[in-house]
């Protein structure tokens, strides 16, 4: 009687636990991603912008021979004519500059090459007193923005060409004083020598009033 007993607990207890919910599962590891192959530690890009950068005095002027100068030219250059300039005297405040057009035509017999010589030759003021605190080295520098090439053309061939006379401070950083500064312009030609340096126009006075 007594072992009925114990094997009938036995076979409840079996009984229970079968009934008993099953535990729930565990929750999966979390997953972590890899970046992509290289990509590992890239930081956000930022973009950083300046201020605007000004464009140099340079690249704000023109150099070129305006429309009006390129007229003055077509006008009186004929087809005969040896040579012409488009004006001979200019008003030029300081720091300013002005583009004058020279047009010169071949009328020797045989094809030829040509040179533009610009140089300074005095400068006096409103009184035609001589303006002496100036030099040409120093006045030279007015010029350094023309590039005469030698020039060769045919017989009747012609060119036009610029002159840029810009009016800059002195050595020593002085405003170079009012008055009037004159340039000597002579077109050369090579006429059979080793060198351009035979006179072809013959001198070309340019008159340049500093205001």
């Amino acid at each position: 009687m007594k072992y009925s007993a114990i094997i009938s607990l036995i076979a409840l207890m079996v009984v229970i636990a079968g009934c008993a919910p099953a535990p729930a599962p565990a929750d999966p590891a979390p997953t972590q991603q890899v970046p992509a192959p290289g990509f590992e530690d890239v930081e956000e890009m930022v973009v950083v912008t300046g201020p605007p950068v000004e464009p140099s005095r340079d690249s704000r002027e023109d150099y070129s021979i305006s429309d009006e100068t390129m007229a003055k030219i077509e006008k009186n250059f004929g087809s005969t004519t040896k040579w012409h300039i488009s004006e001979t005297f200019r008003k030029i405040d300081r720091g300013d500059h002005h583009t004058f057009a020279i047009a010169f035509r071949n009328r020797m017999a045989n094809k030829d090459n040509f040179l533009i010589s610009v140089e300074f030759k005095r400068a006096y003021d409103r009184s035609s007193n001589s303006i002496e605190s100036v030099d040409e080295a120093q006045i030279a520098t007015w010029l350094v923005r023309n590039d005469w090439p030698v020039t060769p053309l045919d017989v009747d061939e012609d060119s036009i060409q610029s002159i840029i006379i810009e009016i800059k401070d002195l050595a020593d950083g002085t405003s170079p004083p009012a008055g009037t500064y004159e340039f000597d312009v002579n077109v050369l030609a090579q006429m059979g020598l080793f060198e351009v340096t035979e006179e072809y126009s013959g001198d070309i006075t340019i008159a340049i009033q500093v205001v």
